[in-house]
């Protein structure tokens, strides 16, 4: 392959068949199909599938170990090889090696003084050796040793026993070794295997459908792109390859539903600022902007799971309108009526305000009532991190005009929903619950959610002549009555309040 491989594994509860699944593989029909397989080997048979341009091998095993797949880089001229190692378990192992043994044992014990359950490999074979040597000579008056001719015969016999036993005690010190570590290997192996996702099953398949005259307009924001990957995963999986790949299957499910019409702020991969996402959205009349995400923990911990969805705090709405109020060119585009109004408000800063807090208020609230429906659709198929939505200081959420919100699908760190993220249909899974949750707020809200919004346009032309207050700690309504020169039930009348009850923040108008 001219690329490293992008794969992903699995074995049969029974432990008889064991499948890889390699993606986007180049002339995916050609690749092989057979193999020679050896008689001994513990693999006993091989399948070849294919699915588009991706590749399914599917082994039939007995008594192997689980296989570990990995990857050897290209050498110069050379593509990516994907290695599969199968080695024969213990069971298996032990019967191969005892007729080896079997062959080789009559002609070791010729020789072999049978003491190689009291040899310590520790101590060096020289040293057996030297005490051997002195076992069988003496030393003449010169001091030098020698061996007569009946000794030299059985030294010789001797030392090859030794050195026989000797090999066979290293072998055994090395073979408790190997399998130690292959006890621990096997261990971690068996929980990868155990960790791997099966293939999910796809969600219905999205038919495109002709509009209504005037339908709701949703822009799905894939979250990164371009020279920013995002969060990325330890199998190499990056955020933006995800965000987009769900983001182009939640456009298809919206615009099979004739009521709404989507469209995707990036299409491809391209890096687009944060401040600029919402502008696009506005451009395009967005009824709703929805950012897709997926998380990450910067520690590398993999405990940490499940969607969630956030909505902006209110300390930075506050923020981002009081930019806005600075600037008229900015807030002249904003839509739903409130951009017009606040055009027409020149010299009237309190009117301004008012409208702007009142535009944004609505949309938070939108926003909240969209969120709470997604993730009850969410949580049907997949795990949430939070059930309720998480309030949050993100720029891509800030439009006081438009209902928006950020979902994260999951996080990259942790090492299974790496794998689920990574899947084709495990995106579309996601894409298709996000439909059914924006869908389910759609019939569960659109009377109150028009009226909201005629109501606030229709509200704020006829307050052009009012100036508006902010409700602080210790006001009451007859405070503010006595303060500016009024009575309870014109503030109550104008503001169309049914109770005397204030909030801290709230905004009134005041004649």
């Amino acid at each position: 392959m001219k690329d490293n491989p992008n794969y992903s594994y699995s074995l049969s509860k029974s432990g008889d068949v064991f499948i890889i699944r390699i993606r986007n593989v180049d002339n995916s029909s050609s690749a092989p199909s057979k193999v020679d397989i050896s008689p001994v080997s513990c693999v006993k048979s091989l399948a070849k599938k294919n699915n588009n341009s991706d590749v399914r091998y599917i082994f039939t095993i007995k008594d192997c170990k689980v296989a570990r797949p990995f990857t050897l880089a290209p050498a110069k001229g050379t593509a990516y090889r994907l290695v599969l190692d199968y080695i024969h378990n213990e069971k298996a192992s032990a019967a191969v090696a005892k007729s080896n043994k079997n062959q080789n044992s009559n002609d070791i014990k010729k020789v072999n003084s049978s003491q190689n359950d009291k040899i310590d490999t520790a101590i060096p074979l020289k040293e057996y050796e030297r005490k051997l040597f002195i076992e069988y000579s003496t030393v003449s008056k010169d001091g030098i040793r020698s061996m007569n001719a009946k000794n030299a015969v059985i030294y010789n016999q001797k030392i090859n026993a030794l050195r026989n036993d000797y090999e066979l005690a290293a072998n055994q010190k090395n073979k408790s070794k190997k399998e130690t570590v292959a006890k621990v290997d096997d261990s971690k192996k068996n929980a990868d295997v155990e960790e791997e996702v099966k293939e999910t099953i796809a969600p219905p398949v999205p038919v495109k459908a002709t509009p209504i005259s005037r339908p709701f307009v949703i822009s799905v924001d894939a979250g990164h792109g371009g020279k920013d990957p995002g969060a990325i995963g330890k199998r190499g999986v990056k955020e933006k390859n995800v965000t987009l790949a769900i983001s182009k299957a939640l456009v298809n499910y919206i615009n099979s539903n004739p009521k709404f019409r989507g469209n995707l702020v990036r299409s491809r991969d391209i890096f687009i600022d944060l401040d600029k996402r919402s502008d696009i959205a506005r451009k395009r009349k967005a009824d709703l902007l929805i950012s897709i995400h997926a998380d990450s923990v910067e520690s590398g911990s993999s405990t940490a799971r499940g969607a969630s969805v956030l909505v902006l705090s209110e300390n930075r709405a506050q923020r981002e309108n009081g930019k806005l109020l600075k600037n008229k060119k900015d807030s002249k585009k904003l839509i739903g009526g409130a951009g017009e109004v606040m055009d027409q408000s020149v010299g009237n800063p309190y009117l301004a305000t008012a409208i702007l807090d009142m535009s944004s208020t609505n949309s938070r609230s939108e926003g909240n009532l969209l969120a709470k429906e997604i993730l009850s659709s969410l949580a049907k198929f997949t795990h949430v991190r939070k059930t309720s939505p998480i309030k949050a200081s993100l720029a891509v959420l800030k439009a006081p005009d438009i209902p928006s919100l950020l979902i994260e699908t999951g996080y990259l760190s942790n090492r299974y929903e790496e794998i689920q993220l990574n899947q084709p249909n495990y995106q579309k899974q996601i894409a298709y619950r996000i439909y059914l949750g924006i869908k389910s707020y759609y019939e569960k809200y659109p009377a109150q959610k028009i009226k909201s919004r005629v109501e606030s346009y229709t509200r704020n032309q006829k307050l052009s002549g009012y100036k508006s207050v902010t409700v602080k700690k210790g006001d009451s309504l007859s405070l503010i009555a006595k303060r500016n020169k009024t009575t309870v039930s014109e503030i109550k009348r104008i503001n169309s309040l049914k109770s005397d009850s204030l909030k801290i923040g709230q905004v009134l108008y005041i004649p």
